[in-house]
């Protein structure tokens, strides 16, 4: 094994530092870092790889960190006609000397786009991270989430560069029992995961487990309150594909904050105000380097999102919604959040999207997509939603289901939602 002065994403330089310190923990098999390096470097070098929650997965990226070959990542739960069209957009298109990774978009809000991130953004990333919440020698950091997950590929590169160990919890009952039994101290899920988790009463973390890193998605308030309740120590964070995951995250105190938490060391951030909302714009330096569908370009110093929010007086970030969900009816503006939100305020509903629906009348209406429980009382929940949303915002249609339609990524699409069949809301 030769060890060169490279950086924090060499195995190789890992095997050197740590040793017989264990690297992965996949049910009782446990690699240490010297046997991550020995088996990495006798796999045969890949330019795609799709990103199951595995050891020949993480082992297959350490080899391409390390020969420092651009890797590109598809979701292992994509329908074969888009993993298809991804791995051929992957063979195809050429990328800037430094792009360590190569990973899509979640798709739900248009099609999956190819996110080309470089070294340098991923370790300003692990490092960011790691100035926020720090590291305990006990840490191992659960992995629920795809590599080719932007959150799923941190928990690799963030223990690599720090020498501590990734629990594998490809499934609900592992990271159950890893949380609960504290096998791992750290995670980082997407809210339906920690909803599902928070589904059995019975389920408890350990005192040990000191942060749940909570993203990919807009974490409803009464789910939050439920982790409250249940002593769970979710952390609210922010970030895209973009900017190489989490730029905002909740106080790891537990001090509260008015929005989702404050941005991350070295994170700036620019959005509007409380009355005049405005598109998010990120200066950091874990920024891609561009979409695959681009020419290769030089680092970026700022990206314009798709979300739409203000910083609050405390510094904290709100997200209003996003720019490319608004509804637009007899002239009004409105965001599904802002809908949801009294949506999932109202007794017996568990989850639900609010989506545009085409009318004669006013161009669009508003629709939702609900799961429920035998507490939801529909002529109650009429006269909850006529109080408390103005005409415009109220929902016009509604579907019920027995779980909302998700992306490969775990997030809802709320294109898929808006083709459920549905019933018209009379108020």
């Amino acid at each position: 094994m030769t060890v060169t002065d490279d950086d924090e994403f060499c195995i190789n330089a890992a095997a050197a530092r740590f040793g017989d310190a264990p690297a992965l923990i996949d049910g009782s098999t446990v690699l240490s870092f010297v046997q991550c390096a020995q088996q990495a470097a006798a796999l045969p070098a890949a330019a795609t790889l799709v990103g199951d929650i595995s050891m020949a997965s993480i082992l297959a990226i350490y080899r391409g960190l390390q020969d420092r070959q651009p890797l590109g990542l598809v979701h292992p739960k994509l329908s074969s006609d888009v993993a298809v069209r991804q791995h051929a957009a992957l063979t195809a298109a050429p990328v800037r000397p430094g792009t360590a990774a190569i990973v899509f978009t979640s798709g739900s809000t248009g099609a999956p786009r190819g996110v080309v991130l470089s070294r340098q953004a991923l370790a300003a990333a692990a490092q960011m991270s790691a100035a926020h919440l720090g590291w305990r020698d006990d840490d191992r950091w659960a992995l629920p989430l795809s590599l080719a997950h932007v959150g799923g590929l941190n928990v690799v590169l963030r223990c690599l560069a720090a020498g501590k160990p990734v629990v594998l919890t490809p499934t609900l009952p592992r990271l159950a029992a890893a949380l609960s039994d504290g096998a791992a101290t750290l995670a980082s899920v997407v809210p339906t995961q920690l909803q599902d988790l928070l589904h059995d009463p019975t389920w408890v973390v350990a005192p040990n487990v000191r942060a749940l890193l909570l993203g990919g998605a807009a974490a409803p308030a009464p789910l939050l309150a439920t982790a409250r309740q249940r002593r769970v120590p979710a952390l609210t964070t922010y970030g895209a594909s973009e900017t190489c995951g989490q730029v905002v995250t909740a106080p790891v105190d537990g001090h509260a904050v008015i929005g989702i938490g404050l941005p991350l060391p070295q994170v700036k951030l620019q959005a509007g105000t409380l009355a005049a909302p405005a598109p998010i714009i990120v200066q950091a330096p874990s920024l891609f380097d561009g979409y695959l569908d681009q020419s290769p370009t030089s680092m970026r110093t700022e990206f314009v999102t798709s979300d739409v929010g203000y910083l609050a007086t405390d510094g904290s970030l709100v997200i209003v919604g996003r720019s490319d969900d608004v509804v637009i009816t007899g002239g009004e503006n409105v965001h599904p959040a802002t809908v949801e939100a009294v949506l999932l305020a109202t007794p017996g509903v568990i989850a639900a999207v609010a989506f545009g629906v085409h009318d004669a009348r006013w161009g669009v209406t508003i629709g939702v997509a609900l799961v429920v429980s035998s507490e939801f009382v529909p002529a109650a929940a009429y006269a909850c939603w006529h109080q408390a949303l103005p005409a415009y915002q109220r929902p016009r249609h509604i579907a019920r289901v027995a779980a909302l339609p998700l992306t490969a990524t775990g997030k809802v699409d709320r294109r898929a939602a808006a083709e459920l069949p549905r019933l018209a809301i009379e108020y």
